[in-house]
């Protein structure tokens, strides 16, 4: 940690705590700014539920849950989507919801959020954590109205105006050089509520260390965020309202020392410079910005939703030219953007006492561009036995540019019916298709079944059918001729286009409280697929291309127990899976000529797959105090010649307290210090090994953080 933040941190931490106590002693100099403060009750046990409408088992965390998890709101919210059953954590703040790629959708305040969403972003992460009031994680068999449900639906509801009415301004750092400022207000006038927020990020371990040391070389990052909420309400059954979000992150890619370069250059190439791999300098940036309005409105037993969804999201990829060159024989200068825009109805009909329809349409469509520069040898001046260079020939570069645009279309319908007291029954279907590189479309029917078997046990099953489309951003269909004769050109010509995925999913399910605080929840499930999509790292640019399993199959189960009593408070889940797949058919230039040819025989283990993963935490609060604990296990992913081999297994433990200083008429102050990786334990998430997979990652060492928050 750069020593001056160290030094300082105590310093700056009073200085907010100061600000917060003289804003507020301000407050109460004016009684009508000034209001009592209500802490909220600190729990860390998440609500495991068997929603009726749903058919499938849903996990829930409010704002007060999430500050018991370690770092609380300063956490990125990958972190949060980890301690779900099922949830596993991957480098790059990726997250897989039972061995699914990242492709999970986010609702935020009701709103279905692009597809793009979550992949063209890179490192960094559109949702801050701080915003978050309630958040919920679905995944299984869902009805018609979820269109991906088997990759992961996270619903966000947001902090609102008029449950603030005021602001709260923080300070949060520590080890890593981490400064972690953040400033948000809401409040209600009248008939309209608002809240805005807006923090900034700076750290040196921006991106996971490719090397087990505690500190990595060239990892700094500098992240912004904002977002943005109003809401008018029109009249007592009509609503109108504008959400923004905002978000800007640089990043330099971590160097990783003592590395050998793949092409030895003996001096055949004139006055090309000799690089040390811990002195590149690559970087990269990422933005991601939403516009959104939304109308809502209710008229008897009718009522629906009206949205408009903007959408533009960036990445940009800085190469050190002369290092990539010396190391892998080709530099790539890499630029993407999509625009989305779209618009989305829903609507609820209450038909009658025992039938609730719901129904509605998505529509958007989709510009994306690549802006490829290309810098490699000609391949006819590299000995193929040696790989030295035996001509003196500059490199030179070749520009791979492709823009396309897409358009997505859905239509759904459903009926969730209370068939008898204790049974509901959920049937409908959705009608997908997109055009963009390829032209598809789907009739998926959902049905699903509920059972109140007694007060205490709840019981579910369901059936969906899937169509995933690929993300249109991260499709990059490289010119692959161009490439013949340089040292980019691929082992393997083909290239087929990615299609849309197809699968038949199952899920069951039971929930069962032994006593008002103790709750258990199991559930399990069974995948097949046609065309699975997967995605991966290919060359030296850190950035995701999906392709093509002809099939893939994933089942498992899942384990979840909360349980509080008095001021104690704890959860444990558990989740044991399997995910295989075969046959790569489509971005076949990606990959070796052996390791397609394995994987068209053999059903091989996705990179993402760990056969055990588990997260367990505990939190109890005495007075104006809460000491909180947790662990995330994992059994190791896969790695090495077509994922046949396993990482180690990893259980870093995190500690905490917090304290909260109320200031009755004058508002309050939160104290807290966490404790990252407590052991220090040295782990390994990725190896830069097996299919799709990029540099080696390890995870963050033992970490010293400390901040305060206050109400104003």
């Amino acid at each position: 940690m750069n020593p001056f933040h160290f030094r300082y941190l105590p310093t700056i931490s009073l200085f907010v705590a100061g600000l917060c106590l003289g804003i507020n002693l301000q407050a109460a100099d004016n009684p009508a700014s000034s209001a009592v403060t209500v802490l909220p009750e600190i729990v860390v046990a998440p609500s495991v539920q068997t929603e009726t409408s749903l058919g499938t088992s849903t996990y829930g965390l409010d704002h007060s849950q999430i500050e018991t998890i370690a770092q609380g709101s300063n956490s990125p919210f990958s972190q949060v989507m980890v301690r779900a059953p099922g949830v596993a954590q991957d480098s790059n703040g990726e997250v897989h919801f039972r061995q699914e790629d990242p492709y999970y959708q986010f609702y935020l305040n009701g709103i279905l959020l692009p597809r793009g969403s979550s992949n063209i972003a890179g490192f960094s992460e559109d949702i801050d954590t701080r915003i978050v009031d309630t958040t919920s994680f679905k995944v299984g068999a869902l009805p018609a109205q979820y269109p991906w449900g088997n990759y992961g639906i996270v619903s966000i509801q947001t902090k609102s105006g008029a449950n603030l009415q005021g602001g709260e301004a923080s300070f949060y750092g520590g080890s890593h050089d981490t400064i972690h400022p953040g400033l948000s207000y809401g409040g209600s006038t009248g008939s309209t509520d608002y809240y805005f927020s807006a923090s900034y990020l700076h750290d040196d371990l921006g991106i996971e260390n490719p090397t087990p040391d505690s500190r990595a070389l060239h990892d700094t990052t500098d992240q912004y965020k904002a977002f943005g909420y109003v809401s008018h309400k029109l009249s007592d059954t009509s609503r109108l309202s504008f959400i923004f979000v905002g978000s800007h992150a640089d990043f330099q890619i971590p160097n990783n020392p003592g590395q050998s370069p793949n092409l030895e250059f003996s001096g055949a190439v004139a006055d090309f410079p000799v690089v040390d791999s811990a002195d590149l300098n690559e970087t990269q940036t990422e933005q991601s910005h939403y516009a959104i309005v939304a109308y809502q409105q209710t008229t008897g037993d009718f009522s629906f939703q009206i949205a408009q969804v903007n959408h533009f999201g960036s990445l940009q990829f800085r190469p050190d030219e002369n290092g990539d060159l010396y190391f892998n024989g080709v530099a790539s200068r890499i630029y993407r953007d999509i625009l989305t825009n779209g618009v989305q109805g829903d609507f609820t009909w209450q038909a009658a006492d025992a039938h609730t329809v719901r129904g509605g349409l998505l529509f958007d469509t989709e510009g994306a561009r690549d802006h490829d520069d290309v810098a490699v040898f000609a391949a006819d001046n590299v000995d193929p036995d040696t790989g030295e260079t035996i001509a003196d020939a500059p490199p030179f570069t070749i520009v791979d540019n492709h823009s396309k645009r897409g358009y997505d279309g859905t239509l759904y319908l459903q009926d969730e019916w209370k068939a008898a007291p204790r049974l509901t029954l959920n049937f409908g279907g959705r009608f997908d298709a997109v055009s963009a590189y390829v032209h598809e479309n789907q009739v998926s029917p959902r049905v699903s079944a509920v059972l109140k078997a007694s007060d205490a046990t709840t019981l579910h099953a369901g059936y969906a059918r899937y169509f995933i489309p690929p993300p249109l951003e991260n499709v990059s269909p490289t010119s692959v001729g161009k490439f013949d004769n340089t040292t980019n050109a691929a082992e393997v010509d083909t290239d087929d286009p990615v299609k849309s995925e197809r699968s038949n999913y199952f899920d069951a399910g039971i929930t069962h409280d032994f006593s008002p605080g103790f709750q258990i929840g199991l559930d399990g499930y069974y995948k097949k697929a046609t065309d699975q999509l997967d995605d991966g790292v290919f060359g030296a640019a850190n950035i995701t291309s999906p392709f093509n399993f002809a099939r893939g199959t994933i089942y498992g189960v899942e384990f979840a127990a909360s349980y509080l009593k008095g001021g104690f408070s704890a959860y444990g889940n558990f989740a044991a899976s399997e995910a295989r797949a075969r046959d790569i058919v489509s971005s076949e230039f990606e990959f070796g000529a052996d390791e397609l040819a394995y994987i068209a025989t053999h059903d091989v283990y996705r990179d993402q797959s760990q056969f055990y993963t588990a997260t367990a935490g505990a939190a109890y609060g005495w007075r104006h105090a809460t000491v909180h604990a947790d662990v995330i296990y994992g059994d190791g992913m896969r790695h090495g010649f077509a994922n046949t081999e396993k990482m180690p297994s990893y259980y870093p433990v995190n500690l905490g307290i917090e304290y909260r200083l109320k200031l009755e008429r004058l508002g309050a102050a939160t104290f807290r210090l966490d404790v990252t990786n407590l052991f220090d334990q040295s782990y390994e998430l990725d190896d830069g090994t097996g299919i799709g997979v990029g540099a080696p990652r390890f995870g963050a060492r033992r970490g010293f953080f400390g901040g305060v928050s206050c109400d104003f």
